[in-house]
């Protein structure tokens, strides 16, 4: 169970909503449902509606949702958070709707953990640890 996406088509769609170029993710996220047309059943459901509550969390700056108010340095609570998402969406105690829900959340954190990596100052060889 899962969805099979072109890692880029999701990243660009986190990226979109990020920088809040909401008209932009909002046709990514018809890409994505045409990308799975054929596959449309309760976990890819959860997949795109999680996917839309993330945009329109973002959309709305509605501060009481959990991941608006992550805190963006400290890497260990998402990774933990993202490692937390991704064994629910595994876990078969959930049903398909859930499960692709969590997974979206689990992708959404990857990202977010995948650039904050970028972000870090690189040492240059020289330097010793």
């Amino acid at each position: 169970m899962g969805i099979t996406l072109p890692s880029k088509l999701l990243n660009d769609f986190f990226r979109a909503v990020l920088e809040k170029r909401f008209s932009e993710a909002e046709g990514i996220i018809q890409e994505i449902e045409a990308e799975i047309k054929g596959e449309r059943g309760e976990f890819e459901i959860g997949f795109i509606q999680a996917l839309k509550g993330i945009m329109l969390m973002y959309r709305s700056n509605d501060r009481y949702t959990f991941l608006n108010n992550v805190d963006l340095s400290n890497v260990d609570f998402i990774k933990r958070c993202q490692h937390e998402f991704s064994e629910r969406s595994r876990r078969k105690l959930h049903g398909d709707y859930d499960r692709g829900y969590f997974s979206a959340l689990a992708e959404y954190l990857k990202f977010i953990i995948e650039a904050l990596d970028e972000l870090k100052p690189r040492r240059k060889p020289s330097e010793k640890s």
